[in-house]
């Protein structure tokens, strides 16, 4: 069978992403499901954008086929197979030479695609190319090392000092003039490096001077050093913090008599310079839309950013001097990245994970962090950086276009077979109905009805196998939501008796809408009685529709114990059920029909409850 990409799903879903937040850029994975002979079953509309070529000449062909560099391709076939072989998910990154494109990086995603009878037909495969972002990561790797190589090659011997007259840092420099290496200075404070007790309490006292008065000064002294005396003229500096307060002091010391006027004019222009650079990375760092935190080797946080608290909800003096344990966080949360952190402490190497953390309406946040390792002056790991990144949104639009990729694929596999099978059905019926009504089979009566209903039962299977397809026919019509609520009424409150539950009806003023009420009704009652189903006897099914800016939302909502997370990263995903008997197509029509009417579906879910919310536009 010949799978066609779904593009005007996937434009569907990017373009409702721009309406909701127009600053938002998404570039489209290259999305492709894959047989076990390597041949492309189906490609996505990226194909035609990367490739600019249409997606089909893929179709039936493999990798090796289409040019691409061999040995890279047999690598990732390696992986497939490991895929189809083990049926676990496999991400990693791989290198390819395209003849058209060059070599690129690209991010591989490789997930099992199961048919009924839970075997592997396929595999689908998410490749996001990563080749400039590698490329910065490398340009920023080389601007900090050219950053240090200037430091550390200056003439002069720089310094910088805390308010207890202690070392935090000093340059090569002082180990070519003074012959005394910078690892046996740091650290101390200016009596515990061997300098003559007035040397250093004239150094205490200037030092002082500055961080009450704010300014420059300069102080000159001389000190035996394993190349003899040494005469030295010293600028201190003074470093204010974002209050204004000096923070520290950079100190620069140069050898003999100079031109002082001219090198203090021009060094505290270059202090003020510093000083507004400092200022313009505070500013990007305090409003930059990341979380962005500093751990010492305890894992205690030593520094959070404000995004924190709007992206989680947790403020940062919660955090300050706290473990994750400290702070009460869920073991089950941070012991899943815990470990990065620990090996960038051993290792010394760069890390990037994903990970869920829930967030203050109690639902689940999806983060990409990447963990830095920072160094003091002997190599050794001192601090660790996170910067995380609220994904989210390109999470759940990830899952929105798999499940879509799924559902073209059953939906024409649904097409091209349904109609065959339910022709025969019917004639089977109809041979069933005359026998069970003849007197020479009148005694098999009961048997005959048991299976009219079986063939009734799997009819309807196979109606709602049909309304999957991605081209099924339907009959919009401007109409009003709360009309098809109020039909479907005594059907839902007859149900709840049934079930032995209560139902809240609040429908608010909103707007006809061009609906198909046929499907609509079915939408409805697959999530209503999936939510009677959720819950224990004497629960409350609350429905309610309302308008929401330029959207009118239906949500239906239940006070069961909530969907769990690895049945909610794979809802709407067909023939998965949780139920004894259940087919598992109730929730994938739902979704099938939220796309025909350009809708989407949110959940919402907690121990106390769970929340469908479909937004229609107006």
């Amino acid at each position: 069978m010949k799978l066609k990409a779904a593009d005007s799903q996937l434009e569907q879903i990017v373009n409702l992403r721009r309406e909701a937040e127009p600053d938002y850029q998404i570039e489209l994975p290259l999305t492709s499901i894959i047989d076990k002979n390597y041949r492309f079953l189906y490609t996505n509309l990226a194909y035609r954008l990367f490739f600019k070529i249409d997606p089909d000449s893929f179709i039936g062909k493999t990798s090796k086929q289409l040019g691409i560099n061999t040995e890279q391709v047999t690598q990732i076939q390696a992986i497939l197979d490991s895929v189809f072989a083990k049926g676990k998910m496999h991400k990693f990154i791989n290198d390819i030479d395209f003849p058209n494109r060059g070599k690129r990086a690209f991010e591989y995603l490789v997930n099992p695609l199961y048919n009924d009878q839970a075997d592997i037909e396929a595999v689908i495969v998410t490749a996001r190319d990563i080749t400039e972002r590698l490329a910065m990561e490398e340009e920023q790797r080389k601007q900090k090392q050219l950053y240090e190589n200037l430091v550390e090659n200056f003439p002069d011997i720089i310094a910088r000092h805390d308010r207890n007259h202690r070392y935090l840092f000093v340059n090569s420099a002082l180990e070519r003039i003074a012959g005394i290496p910078p690892g046996e200075i740091v650290g101390k404070t200016f009596d515990n490096i061997g300098l003559p007790e007035e040397t250093w309490r004239t150094w205490c006292e200037r030092c002082e001077e500055v961080f009450e008065t704010g300014e420059t000064v300069t102080v000159d002294t001389e000190f035996a050093s394993p190349k003899g005396i040494i005469k030295i003229e010293t600028i201190l500096i003074p470093e204010f913090d974002k209050k204004r307060n000096v923070e520290t002091i950079l100190a620069i010391c140069r050898l003999g008599p100079r031109q002082l006027k001219h090198t203090l004019t021009e060094l505290e222009q270059a202090n003020e310079e510093l000083s507004k650079q400092k200022r313009y990375f505070a500013t990007i760092i305090e409003n930059i839309p990341m979380v962005i935190c500093r751990f010492d080797r305890d894992l205690r946080h030593i520094y959070v950013s404000p995004a924190l608290e709007a992206q989680c909800g947790v403020k940062a003096e919660r955090c300050l001097g706290k473990t994750w344990r400290e702070m009460g966080m869920d073991e089950t949360v941070y012991l899943a990245f815990q470990g990065f952190f620990e090996d960038a402490f051993s290792t010394g190497q760069a890390a990037e994970f994903e990970t869920p953390f829930p967030n203050p309406p109690g639902e689940m946040a999806y983060f990409r962090t990447l963990v830095i390792p920072e160094m003091d002056e002997l190599g050794q790991v001192q601090t660790v950086l996170s910067i995380s990144q609220d994904i989210t949104s390109k999470k759940k639009l990830e899952i929105e276009m798999s499940r879509l990729d799924i559902l073209n694929v059953v939906g024409e596999m649904a097409a091209s077979i349904g109609h065959e099978v339910r022709n025969p059905l019917t004639t089977v019926r109809g041979y069933l109905q005359f026998f069970q009504n003849k007197k020479e089979t009148i005694q098999y009566h009961e048997q005959f009805q048991i299976m009219i209903d079986e063939l009734d039962r799997a009819n309807l299977i196979i109606s709602e196998f049909l309304s999957l397809a991605k081209n099924k026919a339907v009959k919009f019509n401007l109409c009003n939501l709360n009309a098809i609520i109020n039909k479907l009424s005594p059907l839902i409150h007859s149900d709840a008796l049934h079930f032995g539950h209560n139902v809240q009806i609040e429908m608010g003023n909103i707007p006809d809408i061009n609906l198909d009420e046929k499907e609509l009704r079915q939408l409805l009652l697959n999530l209503m009685r999936n939510a009677f189903e959720a819950m224990k006897t004497g629960g409350t099914l609350t429905i309610q529709s309302y308008v929401d800016g330029d959207n009118v939302v239906l949500t239906v909502r239940d006070t069961g114990t909530g969907i769990p997370q690895k049945i909610l990263d794979k809802l709407g995903t067909p023939f998965l059920t949780t139920k004894e008997n259940g087919v598992g197509l109730g929730m994938a029509v739902c979704y099938r029909i939220a796309d025909r009417h350009g809708a989407k579906i949110d959940v919402k879910t907690s121990p106390q409850g769970t929340t469908f919310l479909v937004t229609f536009k107006i």
